[in-house]
């Protein structure tokens, strides 16, 4: 059954309508006594017609109510209308006429009454549905706006994860650069190497003939000794000291050649093993990009389904429930990246950390030449 609120509010709306359709004020109260009496049974009256349609005078309804009652009258009234019945007949058969209108009417009126209510009810079901639509709808849009958030921050990730492969891929540039560096001092030292061997080749010869002249001289020294003993005994005695000390600076210098030869062997080795660590270093960074790269591309794939979840959700707001779940195992999976990169970039500490020392004796032994 309708409450006298939503009687109230239905006719109220009724009333708008029938102000666009009948624009004369007397047209206009006689449809609304109309729509009172027959379509919500409610008596009309003057007072309660003016309240609801607020048009013209106060005479105006006034009016409009006594035709309606009159025409309602006129066409109440059943005139029977035959030469052969008495008027007994006639007023008999008159009353059951109007008694089987009246009966009609409040049959058709329960008739409308029930009309209403079922309408009503379904009135309320689509309102509820409605809401619960809206509040779907609502959910759904949120859902999209965190899976966006959620979009958002894992290119953020990945936009991270490409500016770090840049700066491995600039510092495996730069250990290049630094191996060739390492291998031009390699080359360098070896060339040093020659020169040295090569001057102390040069300087043994010229030790040698300095040695010879010293020999000569000796003998030339030894013959005059012999036709002059007496006066050259002293200058022997100088000439064979010149000789030993000839002979001792001679021994040094190839000592010394010695052990620089020795230092520079040394050297090398140093220079061959850090070479290989360099190397060792250079592998290991090279697996980082790749296992780098290897995640770029699986992001990148995550991505591509992120964005798959997202126009599905567009199209089919039923399924919003499902891709939350997806999205929460996609979130897990992303700490775990994350905790692998984090893993990646004490990696990359430790590896500064050993190429440090590296690089300083390298510099040391640029110092040392």
């Amino acid at each position: 059954m309708d409450t006298p609120a939503q009687n109230e509010r239905m006719l109220l709306a009724d009333i708008e309508t029938l102000r666009e359709q009948f624009p004369q004020t007397q047209d206009l109260y006689r449809e609304v006594c109309i729509a009172m009496f027959f379509r919500y049974g409610v008596t009309p009256t003057a007072n309660k017609l003016y309240q609801l349609v607020r048009k013209g005078s106060m005479s105006a309804p006034a009016e409009a109510l006594n035709r309606f009652w009159e025409v309602l009258r006129e066409k109440s009234r059943v005139r029977i209308e035959h030469p052969d019945l008495p008027e007994a007949l006639k007023q008999a058969t008159a009353e059951m006429a109007v008694s089987l209108w009246m009966t009609a009417m409040g049959q058709a009126q329960e008739s409308l009454t029930t009309y209403r209510s079922e309408v009503a009810e379904q009135l309320v079901e689509a309102k509820a549905a409605k809401e619960a639509a809206e509040m779907s709808e609502q959910a759904a849009n949120k859902a999209m706006e965190a899976n966006l958030l959620k979009l958002k921050s894992t290119e953020a990730i990945i936009q991270d994860l490409e500016h770090r492969i840049t700066a491995l891929q600039t510092k495996n540039e730069g250990l290049a650069s630094q191996l060739d560096a390492g291998k031009a001092e390699i080359i360098n030292c070896q060339s040093q190497l020659k020169e040295r061997s090569l001057e102390f080749t040069l300087e043994l010869e010229k030790q040698r003939q300095v040695s010879q002249m010293t020999e000569e001289r000796f003998n030339a020294s030894e013959k005059r000794a012999l036709m002059e003993i007496d006066r050259e005994r002293q200058q022997s005695g100088k000439l064979q000291k010149e000789l030993d000390q000839a002979r001792s600076l001679m021994a040094e210098l190839i000592k010394n050649h010695q052990k620089e030869l020795l230092i520079k062997h040394d050297d090398i080795g140093s220079l061959r093993q850090e070479i290989g660590s360099l190397q060792g270093n250079l592998s290991a960074l090279n697996e980082s990009r790749d296992f780098m790269l290897k995640e770029l591309s699986s992001e990148r794939g995550r991505l591509e389904i992120l964005q798959s979840h997202l126009s599905s959700i567009k199209t089919e707001r039923e399924e919003v429930q499902k891709q939350l779940h997806i999205a929460a195992d996609k979130i897990i999976s992303l700490h775990a990246e994350l905790v692998a990169e984090r893993a990646a970039r004490q990696a990359e500490k430790q590896l500064e950390l050993q190429i440090k020392p590296t690089t300083a004796a390298v510099s040391e032994n640029e110092n040392a030449d």
